[in-house]
C-alpha cells in the first residue's frame, strides 16, 4: 500500500489502482518530447519518481512506444519530419493547450497560484531555440 500512496503523490500519475497506473497527459507529452530528443525512457521515468524496478522496464518501453505512436498521429506530416521538427510542433501544441486552459480558467474565475506565465509565449516557435532535456532544438 505504501507504493500506491507514493505513486498517487507523483505529478506524473493521474490515477493508481492495485493493478493499473494511469499517467497524466502532461507527463505523457513531456515523456515523448524528451524521448524524441534522445533521452532514455527509463531515465525519464526514474526522474519522474517512477523507478523501473517498480514499474517494469518492458512496461516503460511499451508505454513510451504507444504514446509516441499516438502523438505522431496527431502531428500532420510527421512521417516526413525530423525529430526536431516533430518536437517543435509538439511544444507548440502543448503551449497552445496550456494557454487555452488558462484562458478558460480565467473566464470561469478559477484561480491557480502555481500557473506558469506562458500567456506571452509565442504562437510559433519558428526560429526559436527550445531546450528539451538538455538538447537544444531550433
Amino acid at each position: 500500500m505504501d507504493e500506491l500512496q507514493m505513486l498517487r503523490n507523483l505529478p506524473a500519475v493521474a490515477n493508481v489502482s492495485k493493478d493499473r497506473i494511469t499517467y497524466s497527459n502532461a507527463f505523457k507529452q513531456v515523456c515523448v518530447i524528451r524521448y524524441l530528443a534522445g533521452e532514455s525512457p527509463t531515465k525519464i521515468f526514474r526522474e519522474a519518481g517512477l523507478p523501473p524496478e517498480l514499474i517494469g522496464y518492458k512496461r516503460i518501453e511499451r508505454s513510451v512506444a504507444r504514446w509516441k505512436a499516438a502523438v505522431l498521429k496527431s502531428v500532420n506530416g510527421s512521417s516526413n519530419m525530423s525529430n526536431g521538427e516533430i518536437i517543435t510542433e509538439l511544444v507548440n501544441l502543448y503551449v497552445h493547450a496550456v494557454t487555452r486552459k488558462e484562458k478558460l480558467d480565467d473566464i470561469a474565475g478559477i484561480v491557480n497560484p502555481d500557473k506558469a506565465n506562458i500567456g506571452n509565449a509565442p504562437n510559433s516557435l519558428d526560429g526559436a531555440s527550445v531546450s528539451v532535456g538538455g538538447v537544444y532544438i531550433r
